[in-house]
């Protein structure tokens, strides 16, 4: 009857003691099961990337002589009539809109 006594109480503690080593060990899995707060977080080992080709790309724009000096004597005049800056700025960018449409093919 000790001898059950003692048994029983063997694995009442072993018992005891799995539960309390349960609720202290943490299983983590290697990569995505970390938190990202956790200071041992780190990406991924394996990053994949797809790569598709893509179109040429386009040929650089070259202005000619003449639509080079037209935006700079429309900015010359559009600079000389403004009064604040406000007049400034949309001058500029009628300058810069009519240099962008000289560019467009006809």
């Amino acid at each position: 009857m000790k001898h059950t006594r003692s048994l029983l109480a063997l694995a009442v503690f072993c018992l005891a003691g799995a539960a309390h080593g349960q609720s202290g060990t943490q299983e983590m899995q290697f990569p995505g099961a970390q938190p990202k707060s956790s200071a041992n977080w780190s990406p991924p080992a394996t990053l994949r990337m797809t790569v598709e080709p893509s179109a040429p790309a386009a040929a650089p724009i070259h202005d000619t002589p003449e639509s080079i000096a037209e935006y700079q004597r429309c900015r010359t005049v559009s600079d000389r009539a403004a009064v604040t800056n406000e007049q400034r700025t949309a001058g500029v960018a009628a300058c810069l809109k009519e240099l962008q449409d000289r560019r467009q093919p006809r």
